[in-house]
């Protein structure tokens, strides 16, 4: 019966430490692939150069002012730059108004042409202007709130801009290095849909393997040390 039973274990922690060592490819292969860039070149940093505003401007009329605008309770104010003017953006109980911080008039708010003048003046890259439009379903590179301004450029690195619908302001910058090493993070963290789930069989198969190895483990070393059968030494006469 022991030997039965040795057997079994030796088999289940045979093909248990096979998966287990595929995921630890994917672990250490990932995780190598993930140190060769920089974070910023990853994230397009080097691709966007925004323009911005400071309160000490002289030509801005004081925060302080434009916040007496606001009918209601303010709980916020900042100053952005929405394409390529300031602007300062105030939020409350009554929602959010947006003001010119020049002149103190309210924001009539962007346009398609204005969305496409800040994506070329914010682009650093050699590539040229293929397309802009306004997306109501996020693409697979993109995870932040919608609607959002979809800026795309023909350039080696598959550049894409994501520009916020009321300010024009960029969002995130994605490139084709940003799939690939999204793509290695989600192998990494066995999240391959992205969808943040703890339940996928991925996961499951990984983690009851891990499982099965170590308990598998532990009864071979039982075998070995406590169960196996032990040589009688011949009595010296």
């Amino acid at each position: 019966m022991s030997r039965v039973l040795n057997k079994y274990l030796t088999r289940i922690h045979k093909w248990a430490g096979l998966v287990l060592s595929l995921q630890i490819i994917f672990w250490f292969g990932s995780g190598f692939f993930m140190t060769l860039f920089p974070i910023d070149q990853v994230r397009g940093q080097h691709l966007v150069e925004k323009q911005v505003f400071s309160l000490t401007d002289t030509d801005l009329i004081p925060i302080e002012i434009a916040m007496t605008a606001y009918d209601g309770a303010l709980t916020g104010a900042r100053l952005a730059n929405i394409a390529g003017r300031p602007a300062y953006i105030l939020l409350g109980d009554n929602g959010t108004i947006m003001l010119d911080a020049r002149t103190g008039l309210n924001w009539d708010g962007v346009g398609h042409s204005d969305v496409r003048q800040v994506a070329l003046s914010t682009y650093r890259g050699e590539g040229k202007l293929l397309d802009i439009r306004q997306l109501d379903i996020a693409p697979k590179d993109y995870r932040g709130p919608l609607p959002v301004w979809q800026a795309k450029f023909d350039d080696a690195a598959k550049t894409r801009l994501y520009l916020d619908p009321d300010t024009a302001e960029v969002r995130s910058v994605r490139t084709r290095l940003w799939r690939v090493f999204d793509l290695a993070w989600k192998f990494h963290i066995m999240d391959v849909t992205g969808d943040d789930n703890f339940n996928s069989w991925w996961l499951r198969l990984a983690s009851g393997a891990a499982l099965l190895f170590a308990l598998s483990g532990v009864g071979l070393l039982w075998f070995r040390i406590v169960a196996r059968p032990r040589r009688r030494r011949p009595r010296l006469v």
